[in-house]
């Protein structure tokens, strides 16, 4: 009847947050990209995106150089690993040479919309199951508005109306331009 009792007890206080409690943590989720997307050395002889569209097929292995950027202030979508990138023949609003020319340096506004729509591009970013990371991906890996970027990946979607998506497996992420030197930060 002892025995009874103490075991009891133990269960009462165990259940009741006493001596032995559930040390089990959860775990950390990580909202940054994994490393295996990303490599410091940056492909030799790539086209611009614009360049790559032109011929691309969907199922293509594709690479291109691009910087993020191109849809106002939503290069990098929120809820999900994607990003938008826009060809380097496209001149963003910081670069326009007027100091307060746009509130959204990012924006190619004042560009022609049909080359606006040939030069831009949807980077997505899937994890094994195929599905998109469940967070922005914006400061992952150095990745920041108006930065070049090269990427390597398979086409998934395009068609005539400009639009263009690209699962990422290979991105160097280079620098910015500045105004007078459009080219600035793509090979470094």
């Amino acid at each position: 009847m002892k025995q009874i009792f103490t075991l009891l007890l133990i269960a009462t206080l165990t259940a009741c947050g006493g001596q032995e409690e559930n040390n089990v943590q959860p775990a950390a989720v990580s909202l940054e990209l994994p490393s295996l997307f990303f490599t410091e050395t940056r492909p030799n002889d790539v086209k611009d995106l614009v360049e790559v569209k032109k011929t691309a097929k969907k199922g293509d292995e594709v690479t291109f150089l691009a910087r993020i950027g191109g849809r106002g202030n939503a290069s990098f979508v929120k809820t999900v690993s994607m990003m938008i990138v826009a060809d380097p023949s496209l001149i963003s609003c910081e670069l326009m040479g007027e100091e307060e020319h746009c509130a959204t340096p990012e924006d190619y506004c004042c560009e022609d919309p049909v080359l606006r729509a040939q030069g831009l591009g949807t980077i997505r970013f899937m994890n094994e199951r195929g599905e998109s990371y469940p967070f922005s991906i914006e400061g992952s890996h150095g990745l920041e508005t108006l930065k070049y970027v090269v990427v390597a990946g398979n086409v998934v979607d395009i068609n005539e109306s400009g639009v263009f998506v690209v699962d990422a497996s290979k991105v160097w992420v280079g620098g910015k331009p500045s105004f007078g030197n459009n080219r600035q930060g793509s090979t470094e």
